[in-house]
C-alpha cells in the first residue's frame, strides 16, 4: 500500500496547527483527515478506515484520553500518537497506560512528527497479521475481505470494520451456512483473557449488521437462529 493510501486522522482543535500538520502530511504523501472536535473524530473513525491517529488531549468538547479509551475498546492495534502541550511526566505515563503508542509534546519540529508517523506505520505494517500476504483475499457473496490489510468491500464499496468486528465477520464467512453458537463464537473470536458475555456478543452482532446489512433490522446475511446462535448466508 502506498503512502497516499495511508489515511491519518488529525484530531486537533487549533485550526492553524491542524491545517499545518495536515498540509505537511499531504506533502509527505499521506491522506490527512481533519477533525476539530471529539465528535468529528468519532464521525471520521466511524466512516473511514484510518491507519493512524494524531490525537490532541484537549479537543474542547471532549478529553482526548476518553477518545483514546473508546478507540482501544474497538481496536487495540490502531496506532495513536498523542500530540499535546501537556509536558508532565504524569501525563505521558497516563497516555501510555491508556493505550497510546507514542507521545510528542508541543511545540515540535514537523520533521520529527513525520518521522514518528513513518516509524509507527512501518511498525504497524510489520505486526499486521504475521505470515499473511497483504494481497490475500476471501470473497463471499458481495463481500471481499483482504486478510493482510483487514479491509472489507461490499459490491466494491468499502465497509469500515475495526479489528474485532473484522475477526467476527471473517469467522462467519469461513463458516457459511453453519449455525454458530455463542460459545463457539466466544472461543474462536475472543481471546480467553477477554471478558465477553451474551450481551456483549449481541452488541457486536448488532454493530456488524449495521455495517454489512442493507437493512440491519431485517438481516439477510447474518441471521439469528432462535435458541441456537447465528448463521451467515452469503447469498440471501
Amino acid at each position: 500500500m502506498s503512502m497516499a493510501e495511508k489515511k491519518i486522522l488529525v484530531a486537533e482543535d487549533s485550526t492553524k496547527l491542524r491545517t499545518y500538520i495536515a498540509e505537511n502530511l499531504e506533502n509527505a504523501g499521506y491522506t490527512a483527515l481533519e477533525a476539530p472536535s471529539g465528535e468529528k473524530a468519532f464521525d471520521v473513525l466511524k466512516n473511514e478506515y484510518v491507519d493512524l491517529v494524531l490525537l490532541d488531549l484537549n479537543l474542547g468538547d471532549m478529553n482526548g484520553l476518553e477518545i483514546l479509551k473508546t478507540i482501544r475498546r474497538q481496536d487495540e492495534f490502531l496506532p495513536v500518537i498523542i500530540v499535546s502541550s501537556i509536558t508532565s511526566h504524569e501525563s505521558k505515563l497516563t497516555g501510555f497506560s491508556t493505550g497510546c503508542d507514542d507521545y510528542i509534546t508541543k511545540p515540535f519540529y514537523i520533521d520529527e512528527l513525520l518521522a514518528r508517523v513513518q516509524r509507527m506505520l512501518k511498525k504497524a505494517a510489520a505486526a499486521n497479521r504475521p505470515g499473511t500476504p497483504l494481497d490475500e483475499t476471501i470473497t463471499s457473496g458481495p463481500f471481499t475481505l483482504n486478510l493482510g490489510t483487514m479491509r472489507v468491500t461490499k459490491n466494491e464499496t468499502p465497509v469500515v470494520l475495526r479489528k474485532k468486528l473484522f475477526s467476527l465477520f471473517l469467522y462467519f464467512i469461513k463458516n457459511p451456512g453453519l449455525v454458530l453458537s455463542n460459545s463457539v463464537l466466544f472461543s474462536q473470536v475472543w481471546d480467553p483473557a477477554e471478558e465477553v458475555n451474551e450481551n456483549s456478543l449481541y452488541v457486536h452482532i448488532r454493530q456488524l449488521r449495521a455495517l454489512v446489512e442493507d437493512n440491519p433490522d431485517q438481516p439477510k446475511f447474518i441471521k439469528t437462529v432462535r435458541n441456537a446462535g447465528y448463521r451467515y448466508t452469503p447469498e440471501p
